[in-house]
């Protein structure tokens, strides 16, 4: 950091020639840019602004001097303060010029002893020249660690860390829901950084530029396009731990983290391949109907590589959305998932469009021989999924669902939409998975996720379950879960006693024990079937349930 006017004050040459503060004591923190002798009365047009001006006296008792007008002019001129070596000739500063410079907030410094101006000046711009080198330093440091991230791809967190270690801080990546997407601690635990953050971040406006707000005075940075943000990195304790960073250097790299975060985003997003950002183009028109005439639509697709063919299937491969997904995650996921299907398009030898159609769902529309080759083609493709998630159980696990064929390329189009459904609703479904799934086989399931969000369906559920929820936040003792295995058993308490692995009189107790709570008869077909669908509705509004 520049030298500060208390800094030059300790040191030893300024020591030694017996320095007094007459005026501005309280600013002695303010920067000093360079240090110029000069006894020129008109000055201030020769000042940029965080001089520091040594004088014997001259200019404020000299020939013509106007001292107050003098004083002003260096204030209003930027000069971080005047030191003046009294002597014989000059032995004090007019007491009119000190009330002004006090009035003014200017520092005024005397030294008592004679002392050379040179070895001052040298000594503090050995000091500036210093800190500008090590600030080159730090830049080509931030530059390179920068620049190696966005060649490497980092994820958001390693850009976070790195900022974090460059800047001696804790940094928090939060987006625009106030989640913290990522974040490094320094000097203090991670649990005590970022407890209860979201009240503390909504108390901290969204600022458009770097800099300081909030009660807890944050250092924050938007992040994303100038007016498209999509998040913003924060800097909760800029001065814990003494960090030498100034607050210059900080928003320095802070700026730098941003662009980089920025950057890996866009890259992510380029990285699809023009073919297949075309696919993508085309089958989203296709499916919001924006193609009506079919030799159109045909001569596209045929252009993009899809055989013409006596039906066209269509078909959505979905993966879950997560909880709290890295920004950069989400088009990384999105583009893994398109170059999956793309894979299990060619491993399985069908001819299809494919691309995406939003962050979790990818499209197909399969040219088939036949209606009787139709189940041949999905399963060919399903296959080659399947293998994809056997050769690598990390990966995410892909759900397709199939619309309505066709023999017209519109027709199978128009039923996109439907295939989308069909595919996040049987995500949803519980195990024993289907290698592809039709409108058929999700049914009621398909209905109660269609309608998960209707106030009356939410009012039925909470009506069916509302005791036995309470008791289960209560006490903890399964017996939601035990309901749900008598639904899907059927009501058969043999088959259930199997499944629960519950001796038949312990069964029977905790059945006994949910008819009190819900007031219903379990053997009662009708009241089995309202509280199946209850349960269907309460885990399909409930993600970590389903």
């Amino acid at each position: 950091m520049l030298p500060t006017l208390r800094s030059v004050l300790r040191s030893p040459t300024v020591q030694a020639a017996e320095p007094e503060v007459l005026a501005g004591g309280s600013h002695l923190d303010r920067s000093v840019r360079w240090v110029h002798v000069s006894e020129v009365v008109d000055i201030n047009d020769l000042l940029l602004g965080g001089e520091l001006i040594l004088s014997t006296g001259l200019s404020l008792g000299g020939p013509g001097a106007d001292p107050v007008r003098y004083l002003e002019d260096l204030a209003g001129a930027g000069a971080c303060g005047l030191m003046v070596e009294l002597s014989d000739r000059f032995c004090e500063v007019p007491d009119a010029v000190v009330d002004v410079a006090r009035d003014r907030g200017f520092p005024i410094i005397v030294l008592h002893q004679k002392v050379r101006f040179v070895d001052i000046t040298e000594e503090v711009h050995r000091k500036i020249v210093t800190e500008q080198y090590a600030s080159l330093q730090f830049g080509q440091q931030v530059h390179e660690a920068f620049t190696a991230l966005s060649l490497e791809g980092a994820s958001s967190q390693k850009i976070i860390e790195t900022t974090a270690l460059l800047c001696q801080v804790t940094v928090v990546l939060e987006d625009l829901s106030r989640r913290v997407v990522a974040y490094a601690t320094h000097g203090e635990s991670a649990t005590r950084a970022i407890a209860n953050w979201p009240s503390r971040s909504r108390l901290t406006p969204v600022a458009d530029v770097t800099g300081v707000c909030g009660p807890e005075k944050w250092v924050t940075t938007p992040v994303g396009v100038r007016g498209r943000s999509w998040g913003r990195i924060v800097v909760p304790k800029p001065g814990v731990r003494q960090a030498p960073e100034s607050h210059e250097r900080l928003a320095m790299v802070l700026e730098r983290a941003s662009q980089a975060l920025e950057l890996g985003r866009m890259m992510d997003r380029d990285r699809v391949s023009l073919d297949q950002q075309a696919q993508g183009g085309l089958l989203v028109h296709l499916a919001e109907n924006r193609i009506n005439d079919e030799p159109d639509a045909l001569a596209r697709a045929e252009a993009l590589g899809l055989k013409r063919s006596r039906q066209y299937i269509p078909a959505v491969a979905h993966i879950h959305a997560l909880d709290g997904n890295d920004p950069l995650a989400v088009p990384r996921r999105s583009r893994q998932l398109l170059e999956r299907v793309s894979d299990a398009v060619r491993s399985a030898r069908v001819s299809a469009l494919v691309g995406a159609l939003g962050p979790y769902e990818v499209g197909l529309l399969i040219a088939s021989s036949s209606a009787a080759d139709e189940d041949r083609s999905l399963e060919r493709v399903a296959g080659a999924l399947a293998v994809q998630e056997q050769r690598q159980p990390a990966i995410d696990s892909v759900t397709l669902g199939v619309g309505r064929s066709s023999t017209s390329m519109l027709g199978a189009a128009s039923s996109i939409r439907l295939a989308e459904h069909v595919a996040a609703v049987a995500s949803a479904m519980p195990a024993g998975r289907l290698p592809y799934y039709r409108n058929t086989d999700i049914r009621l399931r398909g209905l109660i996720a269609l309608l998960q969000d209707d106030p009356r369906v939410q009012a039925f559920a909470e009506t069916e379950l509302d005791r036995l929820l309470y008791h289960e936040v209560q006490h903890g003792d399964g017996l939601l879960e035990l309901l749900q295995q008598y639904i899907d058993c059927g009501g058969n308490k043999t088959e259930l006693a199997r499944v629960s692995h519950r001796s038949r009189p312990a069964l029977y107790k905790k059945l006994e024990q949910i008819e009190r709570i819900l007031g219903v008869d379990l053997d009662n077909a009708a009241s089995r079937m309202s509280l199946g669908v209850a349960l269907m509705a309460h885990r399909q509004g409930d993600p970590g349930r389903r």
